[in-house]
């Protein structure tokens, strides 16, 4: 199998230094467009995962890679605690190819992601419970 040859993309990446990368990019875009500076660190965490880590291509594109993120900002904008759940996902899962509990490596399509997905979903509604009702109970402090 022969390595395919570099694409304006590449080239791109391959000329930039620190700061400067496509995800540091996008970072400041969503910055300067109101983004809140949580999700933009996020998105710009799953843009650089998706194209450092080599996650599979429908991946790479819904992580920017096609259109320089701004299909992520738009559905991000739309849709921030979907989006941000997702992302993480994403990270803890590197691009959805291990379990994140025993970090048993799976393909991608493998019929077990239904699974993991419901763990997933049910841990951050568990933490996510957690952390309200932690909230809720915090007395006033005085200063």
């Amino acid at each position: 199998m022969s390595t395919p040859p570099p694409t304006a993309l590449d080239d791109r990446l391959l000329a930039c230094s620190a700061g400067a990368y496509l995800w540091d990019d996008w970072e400041r875009s969503a910055l300067g467009g109101g983004l809140a500076p949580a999700l933009a660190a996020l998105g710009r965490s799953v843009m650089r995962e998706a194209g450092n880590h080599a996650w599979c291509e429908r991946l790479k594109k819904e992580c920017g890679w096609c259109d320089e993120g701004r299909a992520m900002l738009a559905r991000v904008t739309a849709h921030p605690g979907r989006t941000a759940a997702r992302w993480e996902w994403l990270l803890a899962t590197d691009g959805l190819r291990f379990d994140r509990w025993k970090h048993d490596e799976h393909s991608e399509n493998s019929p077990c992601w239904t699974a993991f997905r419901a763990r997933w979903d049910w841990e951050q509604r568990r933490e996510a419970a957690t952390a309200a009702a932690a909230t809720h109970h915090q007395l006033p402090t005085t200063n």
